[in-house]
């Protein structure tokens, strides 16, 4: 099964109970770009929760030609998705951790910084990403889960 946008973009009725708006849409590179793997295909929809600009979550869709390049690009490339660092063992890693629990249910690889989740589905890195502190952790693993189920959905589908 190839796994396309379309078959796993959240739309405004999958998060009608957050009151969602859709604000934009873009195309977007690799995490690693420039350097490899490169991926397929990537796109960010940003959303509006509660009718309110001050609660935006942005989601992000990379698509990758395997597994392993998924893995591989979404681990290199968690340092360049926040500015923010963490002092581990003596230097600075990715703000972006394994999560402390299994609680989330979120794909083969999951990483979490605060509210925010990036994780590895089958050929797919979704990062589910808050904006500006407002949107709580519960609201967007909610969001992330529901992309995981449509991921699982059009796989079971194909």
């Amino acid at each position: 099964m190839i796994l396309t946008l379309e078959s796993i973009q959240l739309t405004a009725d999958d998060l009608k109970d957050v009151a969602a708006r859709h604000a934009s849409a873009q195309e977007l590179y690799s995490p690693t770009a420039p350097k490899p793997p490169v991926a397929q295909f990537g796109w960010r929809d940003r959303w509006w929760l509660n009718n309110s600009a001050a609660q935006q979550v942005a989601i992000n869709y990379w698509f990758f030609e395997s597994h392993d390049e998924a893995c591989t690009a979404a681990d290199a490339g968690r340092l360049r998705l926040a500015a923010k660092t963490v002092s581990k063992f003596g230097g600075h890693e990715s703000i972006y951790q394994p999560p402390l629990n299994d609680e989330h249910g979120l794909g083969d690889v999951v990483w979490q910084a605060g509210a925010n989740f990036l994780f590895v589905q089958q050929t797919v890195v979704v990062l589910v990403a808050e904006i500006g502190g407002r949107v709580s952790e519960e609201t967007t693993l909610r969001v992330a889960q529901m992309i995981l189920e449509k991921i699982n959905s059009a796989v079971l589908s194909g």
